[in-house]
């Protein structure tokens, strides 16, 4: 008589048993279905289910989204969000990255891989659904450093592979072995909210920045569709960094200006942002500020008081004059002017004003 098949949920209960028995239960888990990675890089998110075969929606259905690790390799698969941001960073083979990107920045994409499993959040390295070139359907391709490199056969296959290559280092681990860190998704991931705010308030982006403690040191929310830092973030006064790259910014409060230990603000790629609040210039400990492709047209004479801004990005900005305090800001170290319309001469004037500092040019 023929082997009866072992369907993948009962695998992988198998291995995981036998990685908890001789490692210990902190060699296995389950991510939270819900859980919001920081990043979302582009607003216009993928329709996956297409891309997602049958047997891995099954396995789902039956385990979750759970992570496995032994002392030789580890495997976690990502929630629902998880494989919208790591699928939207992930690139297409044969395909220049730049063109790829500009597709789904307008949202005109049609995506051909998601990724749907991870061993680490480096270079997004991992596996991805997608079809196979020989027309068998869709298929599982290893993922190395964002782009697809291999095929590796349907998805059953596929894991009976990993899981038996994972219980064979089992069967030689040593006694005391620790099992390898997995996919650190949760620490990556968006706090839960764990107070409840009253219902005027606990709306757009002030309930987001509201799930993160006031001490905390990086916020970062690039591409995520925020439309406006709210005042809130005049509360974080131990921050560092604030990265807010791509989020459709309009405007920026005053109260940022309390961040006085802000090191490195990113505010590029927000079209909307024409002007920045004076108060930026309280920022005493900037170091480095970010601006490019930004709407903004000049620059507030307060940030004469940055006396530890190193590094300053204009690139493909409107400004059609040279904003008069960058003449007074001979700390500057690097200063992107590129895709600007600046004078001629008013750049030779700004170079002779700043002669340490490396001028970005067209």
């Amino acid at each position: 008589m023929p082997k009866k098949s072992v369907s993948p949920p009962t695998q992988w209960k198998k291995v995981e048993k036998q990685a908890t028995k001789v490692l210990g239960k902190g060699s296995a888990g389950r991510y939270p279905e819900d859980l919001e990675p920081r990043v979302v890089p582009f607003s216009a998110a993928p329709d996956v289910a297409p891309l997602l075969p049958a047997e891995y929606v099954e396995f789902i259905g039956a385990l979750g989204y759970r992570w496995l690790s032994t002392s030789e390799s580890t495997l976690g698969f990502l929630p629902p969000r998880w494989r919208v941001s790591l699928s939207q960073q992930t690139g297409v083979p044969d395909r220049r990255w730049n063109e790829v990107r500009a597709e789904r920045e307008a949202g005109t994409h049609t995506y051909s891989f998601v990724m749907f499993a991870a061993r680490d959040l480096d270079d997004v390295n991992g596996f991805a659904f997608g079809q196979g070139t020989q027309g068998d359907g869709l298929v599982v391709w290893s993922v190395e450093e964002s782009l697809p490199v291999e095929e590796l056969g349907p998805f059953s296959a596929w894991l009976t592979e990993e899981l038996g290559s994972m219980a064979e280092s089992l069967e030689g681990a040593e006694e005391g072995a620790t099992s390898l860190e997995p996919p650190d998704l949760e620490s990556a991931s968006l706090p839960s909210a764990k107070k409840k705010v009253p219902a005027a308030k606990a709306k757009g982006a002030f309930a987001l920045f509201d799930r993160f403690p006031r001490d905390a040191k990086e916020l970062l929310f690039n591409g995520r569709k925020l439309g406006a830092l709210p005042p809130v973030i005049g509360e974080f006064t131990e921050l560092e960094s604030l990265w807010v790259r791509t989020t459709g910014l309009q405007q920026v409060p005053p109260e940022l200006g309390r961040l006085t230990k802000l090191k490195r603000l990113d505010l590029s790629f927000n079209p909307s942002l024409v002007e920045i609040p004076p108060e930026l210039g309280n920022l005493e400990s900037l170091e480095s500020l970010d601006l490019r492709q930004t709407g903004v047209k000049t620059l507030p004479d307060s940030l004469e008081r940055l006396r530890r801004l190193l590094y300053l990005d204009l690139q493909s900005t409107p400004l059609t004059t040279v904003p008069p305090v960058l003449f007074r800001m001979p700390w500057l170290r690097a200063l992107d002017l590129y895709s600007t319309t600046l004078p001629p001469q008013e750049l030779e004037q700004l170079q002779r004003a700043l002669p340490e500092c490396k001028l970005g040019v067209n």
